[in-house]
């Protein structure tokens, strides 16, 4: 067949074909659970609709563990030699693409919100009407910021 995975062939033992039946009935409730997560996230979108700043703020860093958590389970997946040494080539060329698809959106929510509240701080500042919170942030600090490019991981940072 030439896929190194397949190329030697074993006799497969009860044993073994138990455990692969246990394998695939704990993916199917991973599976099963992560579609929950998914429904309920949807009907939670329906309550923020008239959620208050508070709650839309705990809802977005709410929202970032839940991407923080599947993407450490999924990186856990990825790492493991059991699942990856019989992945076809072809299905990681699908999970790939997927990824490489859903770090492109996230990125781009990012530079959307980030260019967003630059706009608002400009807006700030041509009105010349800062709020009171941001502006005793600024005024609290030793001395002003850094003019500079280039954070840890070689960009721009974003923070004050």
């Amino acid at each position: 067949m030439g896929v190194g995975y397949m190329n030697r062939e074993i006799p497969t033992t009860e044993a073994v074909l138990e455990y692969l039946e246990s394998m695939m009935e704990r993916l199917d409730q991973w599976v099963k659970e992560q579609e929950r997560q998914v429904k309920d996230l949807e009907a939670h979108g329906e309550s923020m609709k008239m959620a208050d700043r508070l709650e839309l703020l705990y809802s977005a860093q709410a929202m970032l563990g839940y991407i923080a958590k599947v993407l450490k389970d999924f990186e856990s997946w990825l790492s493991n030699p059991v699942v990856t040494s019989v992945m076809p080539e072809e299905m990681l060329r699908r999970l790939e693409a997927m990824l490489r698809e859903v770090a492109i959106k996230f990125i781009q929510v990012d530079i959307s919100h980030t260019s967003e509240y630059r706009d608002l701080l400009s807006k700030f500042a041509k009105e010349g009407k800062v709020p009171s919170v941001l502006a005793l942030y600024i005024q609290q600090r030793p001395q002003a910021p850094p003019r500079r490019r280039g954070g840890e991981e070689g960009g721009t940072p974003r923070f004050f």
